[in-house]
């Protein structure tokens, strides 16, 4: 057997490594990017957000340009929000990212939108439980069928305040109102 230099080395692909012994050298290679997510520090997340694109659509679900990318992370830092809300204010569309310039808007819109899906979503849950408290002919189905509505009913209502009314109340308590430009 030939005992070559080259045919013992080996690469460590990893961001950090240690070396435990004279020909056995240990890396950290995660399984995928959700362990990064879960177990890399904040610091070390803004930072591979800033220079991955990639990334930074995963982390947050939306992608943005390098300049975008590092105002939008000194905003989250300057105003304490969680990954988990900027993803928000992106689907609620109060994040705007046009070229380098970051806009974050509290929509009147967004929030009326909510309020009236809430209300109506109400007025229509209420009739069809008064129709069914109130029916002198009742199946045997009649309890599933309530059950069903309700449901329905509150996934709609959690997805509404999810997707409407969250967001405004996010940046209502932040006192961020009006247009910012970072």
């Amino acid at each position: 057997m030939k005992n070559d230099f080259f045919s013992s080395c080996q690469n460590v692909a990893g961001n950090s490594h240690r070396v435990a012994g004279r020909d056995y050298i240990e890396h950290q290679a995660p399984a995928n990017i959700h362990f990064i997510l879960m177990t890399e520090s904040k610091e070390k997340l803004d930072i591979r957000a800033i220079e991955n694109e990639r990334f930074f659509c995963r982390r947050f679900r939306f992608s943005a340009n390098s300049v975008a990318r590092k105002k939008l992370i000194g905003f989250q830092d300057t105003y304490q929000f969680t990954d988990h809300q900027i993803s928000w204010l992106s689907i609620a569309g109060l994040i705007h990212i046009k070229e380098d310039d970051v806009y974050i808007k509290s929509s009147r819109p967004v929030r009326c939108a909510g309020y009236f899906m809430v209300s109506l979503l109400t007025l229509i849950f209420s009739i069809c439980l008064w129709v069914f408290l109130f029916s002198p002919r009742l199946t045997t189905n009649a309890g599933a069928i309530i059950l069903l509505l309700a449901v329905i009913y509150v996934a709609v209502m959690w997805l509404t305040d999810k997707a409407c009314l969250q967001p405004s109340r996010w940046l209502r308590s932040r006192n961020i109102l009006s247009k910012l430009i970072f």
